[in-house]
């Protein structure tokens, strides 16, 4: 078979494929971008909750909400964001994100910071709590 059938033949191939998982998902191949368009949804009361337990545990020492500079990410803007990790890998911050960063920060450090976020408030904070706190940062976004 000559080169220009063998690919023509891939070619086909692969749109068939494409267009088969298309039809099957409903989803283009390859877009793996999450929806920019989809609006953050905010508890306002366990924001509320989640702003005085971030002031009262310390949280704001190291964590901006207004994109300044710190020893930790701001929390302005970073709810539904793509976050950049050390470890090369990209993720959104979306609720699992934001909860696990809390409880176990060693976990996914933001590229450009250290890990220097206690890993302790998994003990210190409820379920409740630690939720309240992800309420208020999405509320900064």
């Amino acid at each position: 078979m000559s080169n220009w059938v063998e690919g023509a033949l891939a070619l086909a191939v692969t749109l068939v494929l494409g267009a088969g998982l298309w039809l099957f998902t409903g989803e283009p191949v390859g877009d793996e971008s999450p929806d920019s368009t989809t609006p953050i949804v905010v508890d306002a009361e366990a924001a509320a909750r989640g702003q005085i337990l971030a002031s009262d545990t310390g949280c704001l020492a190291c964590h901006t909400i207004d994109g300044a500079i710190s020893t930790g990410p701001t929390w302005k803007g970073v709810a539904g964001a793509t976050r950049p990790l050390v470890t090369g890998e990209q993720v959104v911050a979306d609720n699992s994100y934001l909860f696990n960063s809390i409880i176990d920060p060693p976990s996914q450090v933001v590229s450009g910071f250290e890990p220097v976020m206690p890993a302790t408030y998994s003990e210190q904070l409820t379920e409740q709590e630690i939720n309240d706190l992800v309420e208020y940062i999405k509320s900064l976004s």
